[in-house]
């Protein structure tokens, strides 16, 4: 019984999700599209106007990550659906986002958020983190 209650809740979320993805113009970015765009990158990423954090992303799927205070740690990412989820060792883990298009633009949405808690991802380029010490890099 649980397990049934469990799957139609998660179902009622994705379609959800979907939907107002679709209502509002949006595409979810699919775990392929994602990996494709962001192997060998490093994506940026701001909200209300403010550096938020950046991302380097490597092969298999592992990552850098730098917060807002230039903190780094390495992670890597995984499919669940159509979430892309992050995982740092860290007690918060897994972070699991949805990466919508919009208008050729690109955003992050934490799961079971709205588009109000959006972080933009305002660029993309291949040069590596500034990050020092012998726990960073993949």
């Amino acid at each position: 019984m649980f397990k049934t209650a469990l799957l139609s809740s998660c179902l009622s979320v994705f379609l959800t999700t979907t939907a107002q993805a679709q209502s509002t113009g949006e595409t979810i970015v699919t775990p392929q599209e994602f990996e494709t765009l962001s192997t060998g990158k490093t994506l940026y990423f701001e909200r209300d106007g403010r550096f938020f954090g950046a991302e380097q992303f490597y092969t298999r799927r592992r990552s850098l990550w730098m917060n807002g205070a230039n903190q780094c740690q390495d992670g890597e990412w995984f499919a669940k659906g159509d979430l892309i989820c992050f995982d740092y060792n860290t007690e918060l883990d897994p972070q699991c986002w949805h990466f919508i298009k919009k208008s050729g633009n690109y955003s992050a949405r934490a799961e079971g958020s709205t588009a109000q808690f959006d972080i933009l991802m305002n660029n993309i380029d291949t040069k590596p983190l500034d990050c020092k010490g012998p726990a960073y890099g993949a």
